[in-house]
């Protein structure tokens, strides 16, 4: 926390905060109240900035705290860790989700999405019991070529909690093969399957029997489809034209549902693939 100016609307946010989601408006109810003075322009303003900033997620006008980058905080309050990811707030009520439950989240920007799907890993990987493997199918893992950064912290965080990473993509060109030095055959183990299993926007996680579905925009992965078939090289300037596919407004359905015959099966699928012990 000594990170963040003393008095400042963002260390008010973070107090609010690292308790239990809020709804916007009454988080800036909050804040003008504790400092007086403080506009509700300014507490949006600042908002605004923290989202961008990748601390904090906004989804239908509850903010929360974001997973990812309160891991990232060394000296941020552990307390805040504990009460935020044993608690649930409306549709951040992952967490609570009973067998066959399902709940569904909309964006109209993929990296937003992004945000919120890593979001919602960081919670499975504090709630799920250790030795829970990760287990992935992309159509494509461009992930690591446009923020590999952030993805390696990922699988990192997940063998950490004695888990392995087991990634498998669609296709087996070029660019599919390439992320392959990120992985090393034991914890972080790739495969690059000739044929989708799926159709091209779909990308699947599962963690215990907690199942995130994801479905990227039609145009958007049509791009991306033709990019991989296309491209026999990775230099910056292949990874410009990436980036802006990825940039573009799309539309995005996330899907987090908790079927323990589910994610079974799809278990089951991946270890003819994989070493899992």
């Amino acid at each position: 926390m000594n990170l963040i100016k003393k008095d400042s609307i963002e260390e008010y946010i973070l107090n609010h905060l690292k308790n239990e989601p809020i709804l916007m408006l009454k988080l800036v109810e909050k804040i003008k109240l504790d400092r007086p003075g403080t506009t509700k322009q300014a507490v949006y303003y600042v908002l605004r900035k923290m989202r961008k900033d990748n601390q904090i997620v906004i989804y239908k006008g509850v903010a929360a705290l974001n997973i990812s980058w309160l891991n990232s905080m060394i000296n941020f309050y552990a307390i805040a860790k504990y009460n935020y990811t044993k608690t649930g707030y409306g549709d951040f009520s992952i967490l609570n989700l009973e067998n066959k439950e399902k709940i569904k989240y909309y964006f109209n920007d993929p990296i937003k999405a992004d945000v919120f799907w890593t979001h919602i890993l960081y919670l499975l990987i504090s709630f799920c019991p250790k030795g829970e493997h990760y287990y992935l199918y992309n159509p494509h893992q461009w992930f690591l070529l446009l923020r590999s950064e952030n993805e390696q912290k990922l699988f990192n965080d997940m063998v950490k909690g004695g888990r392995k990473v087991l990634q498998l993509v669609g296709s087996n060109n070029y660019l599919d093969k390439y992320v392959n030095k990120y992985f090393n055959n034991n914890e972080k183990q790739f495969f690059a399957n000739e044929k989708a299993w799926f159709s091209n926007n779909y990308y699947l996680n599962v963690i215990g029997d907690y199942l995130i579905e994801v479905y990227l925009d039609k145009a958007m992965s049509q791009e991306l489809d033709n990019f991989y078939s296309e491209t026999k090289s990775f230099n910056a300037s292949d990874q410009e034209k990436l980036k802006n596919i990825i940039d573009k407004e799309g539309r995005v359905r996330i899907v987090v549902s908790r079927n323990d015959q589910k994610a079974k099966k799809v278990k089951q699928r991946f270890e003819k693939y994989f070493f899992v012990k």
